[in-house]
């Protein structure tokens, strides 16, 4: 089981109901998951009995890493991987995302767009204003080839972020494979990032 990441998040942080469903649509198929999550959520039920993350409201992120612990107890770092994967494949891209490198790069952008701090927007696209306060994904292209490299330094899981690095990766380069860089430290063992190689 992984151990928590040793990052500080600010007060305040809430996380788009969106990002919290794409976990729910992760690990549907595991219906007493489902269930144990949306308990861990606090989401009440509906008049009907039945209970749903609703995608237009916000969520506080420590219910939200929460989840993510619950997942690793009982899925493990495989489950954590494939709920990062998913995010990047109904994600909607700006223009300028074009290639793999616009991909990566905009990771960070959509994480902080996906996050709120006592309830403002943690990224402004017209004026291109972030907030700190929930850490960063940095990536840096090798130029002249094939590969990169992404340094994650936030709360989430290093599974779940190895999970997206490659999810996104592979949405413009379907051959990309990504691999940890355990030389650079690991969050899970007590660092504060996580560096990821991607190749294609």
């Amino acid at each position: 089981m992984s151990q928590s990441s040793p990052f500080v998040i600010d007060s305040g942080i809430t996380v788009t109901g969106a990002s919290v469903y794409s976990i729910v649509e992760a690990i549907q198929s595991f219906s007493v998951l489902v269930n144990a999550l949306l308990d861990v959520m606090k989401v009440p039920p509906r008049a009907d009995g039945t209970r749903t993350i609703d995608q237009t409201q916000w969520y506080p992120i420590e219910d939200y890493l929460q989840a993510y612990k619950k997942i690793d107890t009982l899925l493990g770092g495989r489950g954590l991987e494939k709920v990062g994967s998913m995010i990047p494949k109904n994600a909607v891209f700006p223009p300028n995302v074009t290639d793999i490198h616009s991909a990566l790069a905009s990771i960070d952008v959509a994480f902080h767009m996906n996050h709120r701090k006592n309830g403002k927007e943690m990224f402004n696209p017209a004026t291109g204003e972030m907030m700190e306060g929930i850490g960063h994904y940095t990536y840096k292209a090798v130029p002249g080839k094939n590969e990169g490299f992404m340094v994650s330094a936030n709360p989430y899981p290093c599974r779940f972020d190895l999970g997206l690095v490659r999810g996104m990766a592979q949405r413009f380069a379907p051959i990309a494979t990504v691999t940890h860089d355990l030389e650079h430290g690991c969050r899970q063992k007590g660092g504060g990032s996580c560096t990821y190689v991607i190749t294609w």
